[in-house]
């Protein structure tokens, strides 16, 4: 018999109701859809039809001259030596196929200033190139623009070329842009641009019957850093991206351009509190991007492809799975080194996720089980399906893979959506 009646615990935590509801609405948990491992930042005066072809065409060409065979680039990038042959398969494959997953038309920094007849020409012919793209089947399942910011010298500039940009987008009869369109916003400062910015949009997208565009916000200033719970909530419910801008906010800091990268401790401190600010909303974290372009002979092309890997080993250790790529031959580094981190825990993952879903003893006795020499508990469940969910995502793992455990795709994803408090997946 309990010490505490039913109806007096109901009572008790009857304030809690409102909170549960709030809470529910602030973290609603991971949308479920497969992350990007990049975005390709390209100037917006080459931005052509074929964009993403001559992408992947560049970086096919650089592969075979500079890692034809699995040992080079293992030495390249780092990949160990017992997964080179299949890292070397896979980047092979990839770049055969798309290996553009995300683009984002460039008008600021990688842009530059430029007349305003320029600039606008500019912004309508790279978004007619990507609806004509979208109508021949080349365009990357997600991409988009990064106009210049709201920063009050060039406001104006951006938001005319935003509005050019989207005018263009939403014209050639259907009245609505291909799928998969997201805007970025660069050098917030303030919490109030970031929600004049959504405004802009949902004005912009009235008028033209766009469907609600989803926004990125490029944390590279202190005072973004210092206020980004408020930038979570200006941004919300449109906000689905935090992305670092390593330079502009390494250079903010005093540090010299010797020492600016994504390692950098300040750089790091500033990706981890985008975490903090994200953790539960659905909004991903992205790491920056690495200046070192592998361009040059051989030994240029391999040390910048060994450093490109580093930054990108580092960030999946932090848990930041997507990176901005400037070069298409950085598509190489990228994928090889994507595999190689997903390659190196994937037996592991596959077996203690298949013991923690098969045994029924989180189900059975608690959340914790023990069949093996690892204690899972659903935390630790979720983080190995979120493992396998993107080697799903990129084709690391199949339904073949799984079929030698007891794990399917409904169950991996249904554990890497777990909940807190929740036991294990059914079915």
């Amino acid at each position: 018999m309990p010490t505490l009646p039913a109806d007096l615990t109901a009572a008790l935590t009857a304030p809690l109701a409102g909170l549960d509801a709030e809470l529910a609405a602030r973290f609603p948990g991971d949308p479920g859809t497969a992350q990007p491992v990049h975005t390709c930042y390209v100037p917006a005066d080459q931005v052509t039809v074929t964009v993403a072809e001559d992408w992947a065409a560049a970086a096919r060409a650089a592969f075979d001259a500079h890692a034809g065979e699995p040992s080079d680039l293992a030495a390249a990038t780092g990949v160990p030596a017992i997964l080179a042959g299949r890292v070397h398969a896979h980047v092979r494959r990839v770049l055969a196929g798309s290996p553009v997953a995300d683009l984002r038309v460039d008008l600021e920094d990688g842009y530059g200033v430029r007349a305003n007849a320029e600039e606008d020409a500019h912004a309508v012919a790279s978004a007619e190139a990507l609806r004509a793209a979208a109508a021949a089947g080349r365009l990357p399942a997600s991409y988009g623009l990064r106009p210049k910011s709201l920063d009050a010298a060039v406001r104006d500039r951006g938001l005319r070329s935003l509005d050019r940009f989207l005018t263009a987008l939403a014209a050639g009869g259907s009245a609505a842009a291909p799928p998969g369109l997201v805007i970025t916003l660069p050098k917030v400062s303030a919490p109030q641009q970031v929600s004049v910015f959504g405004a802009v949009l949902a004005e912009l997208e009235g008028r033209l019957g766009l469907a609600p565009v989803p926004l990125e916000v490029q944390v590279e200033t202190p005072a973004a850093v210092l206020a980004l719970p408020a930038v979570v909530a200006a941004g919300r419910p449109r906000l689905t991206g935090l992305h670092v801008g390593t330079y502009d906010y390494s250079a903010a800091l005093g540090i010299s351009a010797e020492h600016q990268a994504g390692d950098h401790p300040s750089v790091e401190l500033a990706t981890a509190l985008m975490q903090l600010a994200a953790a539960g909303t659905g909004i991903r974290v992205a790491d920056g991007s690495c200046n070192l372009l592998p361009v040059g002979d051989r030994a240029a092309v391999h040390a910048a492809w060994l450093r490109h890997a580093e930054l990108i080993r580092r960030a999946w250790r932090r848990g930041l799975y997507q990176g901005w790529d400037l070069h298409p031959a950085q598509l190489v580094s990228r994928h090889a080194t994507v595999a190689s981190c997903l390659l190196t825990g994937l037996p592991t993952a596959l077996a203690r996720l298949s013991r923690w879903a098969g045994t029924g003893t989180a189900a059975a006795t608690g959340p914790v089980a023990t069949a093996g020499p690892v204690a899972d508990e659903p935390a630790t469940a979720r983080a190995l399906a979120g493992h396998l969910r993107r080697a799903l995502d990129v084709g690391l793992l199949d339904d073949a893979d799984l079929a030698a455990t007891d794990l399917t795709r409904g169950t991996i994803i249904a554990a890497a959506l777990l909940p807190p408090g929740t036991h294990r997946p059914s079915g």
